[in-house]
């Protein structure tokens, strides 16, 4: 191992061995490393293998995957190693030593054919596979420190018809409502602060997706969606069709949120001086979001399938097979959710389970399920008055 690499130690992921940096290993937040790696996300990139495997039989052509922001080849080389449906890997990173080390990984690993590594600014990259130059690809990953918003362009153009792209946002706090104004110039929507954050920042960042896609002729179409830590994470379908583009305002919209009874719903056109029909305060608005489903269901029941077939049983399986069974029963077509916590608190009670919230909203009529987004959380099409009445 030559001195760029020389900090580096070997350790294992899934099916694949990877050289990292070893403080990352021993360090919560190492302050200084040669090239970054994260163990904590191992959760993160386990989904991405799943979905990718599921996904990707359905590639007719263009079986290839991009990784603009490669790192190490933490991502990439899983897949490399583990979908093996996906023919060519493109790891890129600007890092040389970051990418050293990726194709030293490859090594270990022998996929070092299958794999291409690259050190190009990241819009360039996406840019040289836009048709122009080289075929696009079939899935592409955008994992960047940030806001995924400065790319979002180039990682369109980048993906073949009937391709995936997936969308990692880490500027949560941004999202999450704590600076509006960046959020709305950086995701043309406007933020709230809500005990239902997680779910408004991933159709805030969907919904840009989207509206960047109808000015390219293209359709988005949300198959999963998750949420840990410090981040937002979408797997999307792309498609050209530019008359379906026409209608993306079908799908992108606004939330109306009370900030002093809880009441919350979703509309599709803004208006000003609306009042809450629960307690006649004035509503809050966020958006432009994306008001429609988040999930593919048949796609999630087949992510099920192979997650028993393909993947050993430890914690990471475990733990996904619980979300996935919880986003097969979401109710993802309301665009909000309720913390149990947060009833509790307005009742001045301690907070029912989520299993009995659930079975009381539907004995009287309503649709009710739990939300993969937040262990508390729970949908329902009933107003916050019927909760509490139900509850009480």
């Amino acid at each position: 191992m030559d001195s760029a690499t020389s900090e580096f130690v070997e350790t294992k992921e899934g099916k694949t061995k990877l050289l990292v940096p070893a403080s990352s290993l021993s360090c919560r937040v190492p302050s200084k490393v040669p090239a970054f790696f994260n163990p904590a996300a191992r959760l993160n990139r386990d989904v991405s293998v799943l979905v990718y495997n599921t996904f990707s039989p359905t590639l007719k052509r263009n079986k290839s995957f991009g990784d603009p922001f490669g790192g190490i080849g933490a991502r990439s080389l899983r897949v490399a190693v583990e979908v093996p449906n996906l023919e060519r890997i493109h790891v890129n990173d600007v890092n040389p030593v970051a990418i050293d080390a990726a194709k030293k990984s490859a090594q270990l690993n022998f996929v070092t054919e299958k794999c291409t590594f690259t050190t190009d600014e990241i819009v360039t990259f996406l840019a040289k596979h836009d048709a122009r130059y080289y075929e696009r690809f079939g899935i592409v990953d955008l994992d960047p420190f940030g806001s995924p918003a400065p790319y979002l362009d180039c990682l369109l153009r980048s993906v073949t018809d009937g391709g995936m792209i997936s969308i990692t946002a880490t500027d949560t706090a941004v999202l999450a409502g704590v600076h509006p104004e960046v959020c709305l110039r950086k995701y043309y929507g406007r933020p709230l602060k809500n005990h239902y954050s997680r779910e408004t920042a991933l159709r805030l960042m969907i919904s840009l997706t989207a509206l960047i896609a109808a000015r390219l002729d293209l359709v988005i179409r949300p198959i999963f969606v998750h949420a840990n830590l410090h981040y937002f994470r979408a797997y999307v379908v792309v498609s050209l069709r530019p008359h379906e583009a026409n209608s993306i305002f079908d799908y992108v919209g606004y939330l109306r949120d009370c900030s002093m009874c809880g009441n919350r719903n979703a509309i599709l056109e803004h208006e000003k001086k609306v009042y809450c029909d629960v307690c006649g305060s004035s509503y809050r608005f966020a958006g432009h979001l994306w008001t429609n489903r988040l999930f593919d269901k048949d796609f999630v029941r087949k992510m099920s399938h192979e997650l028993d077939k393909n993947y050993e049983l430890d914690r990471s399986k475990q733990s996904l097979r619980r979300s996935l069974v919880t986003c097969l029963e979401e109710l993802d077509d309301i665009p909000f959710y309720f913390l149990s916590d947060e009833i509790a608190s307005k009742l001045k009670t301690n907070p029912n389970s989520l299993s009995e919230i659930i079975e009381r909203l539907k004995s009287i009529g309503h649709r009710a399920s739990r939300t993969s987004l937040d262990p508390c959380g729970f949908k329902t099409d009933a107003r916050i008055d019927q909760i509490m009445a139900v509850l009480k």
